[in-house]
């Protein structure tokens, strides 16, 4: 596993700005967009990360998708929808779908096609609260992240002062059979650069 945190002042300042246009499209835009859809984006620059087993497990399979499952807690236990095709979908498309999979399974309705062929999952730990977690992998995935709370913190900056930041702290688990750990790095940084300059993310919007 590897844990780190990132700074997301300007994920959480661009998520702000987006807000009204979001509105307007009829969904309530949070964090999650941003995060799944950066998580996509990384995926693009290390598609070993989207790895898995064939089905008798003779070989390692990469499917060209990103099927991003989000861990969503219902009154009878915890289900792993997850949104098709994150990499080809705008951010109010992502949230408009993790708005109907998170009524679906509170409403004890999802189908089956939502909760088979996911590819990566996300759990948000810090809706109810904590920080760094060990998550465990969803059957056939190679990586599961969970995240912490955005915290306002103190840290410091390239200057030597002390600065408030807000801050996420992440967890990762992988299957290292299909991931070293070097690249599961790499894959993280990637993450933590879209996040902390979301602009970056522009090139790969649809």
């Amino acid at each position: 596993g590897l844990s780190d945190e990132y700074e997301v002042d300007e994920a959480v300042g661009l998520r702000a700005a987006l807000l009204p246009a979001a509105q307007r499209e009829g969904v309530k835009l949070s964090h999650m967009p941003l995060i799944v859809k950066a998580l996509s984006i990384a995926l693009l620059d290390h598609p070993e990360v989207n790895a898995r087993l064939s089905a008798d497990q003779s070989s390692v399979v990469y499917p060209s998708h990103h099927n991003v499952g989000i861990a969503i807690e219902t009154e009878r236990g915890l289900v792993v929808p997850n949104i098709k095709g994150v990499e080809g979908l705008t951010l109010v498309e992502i949230a408009k779908e993790m708005e109907r999979l998170v009524a679906l399974a509170r409403e004890q309705k999802l189908g089956g096609d939502d909760l088979k062929g996911g590819t990566v999952t996300v759990s948000n730990i810090g809706a109810i609260g904590g920080t760094y977690a060990s998550p465990i992998l969803m059957p056939n995935e190679s990586v599961i992240i969970a995240l912490g709370a955005i915290a306002k913190l103190p840290r410091y900056d390239e200057g030597g002062n002390l600065v408030p930041r807000m801050v996420m702290k992440v967890s990762y688990s992988a299957d290292h059979r299909l991931l070293q750990g070097s690249v599961l790095a790499r894959f993280s940084n990637r993450v933590k650069e879209l996040l902390q300059d979301p602009r970056l993310m522009l090139v790969h919007m649809r």
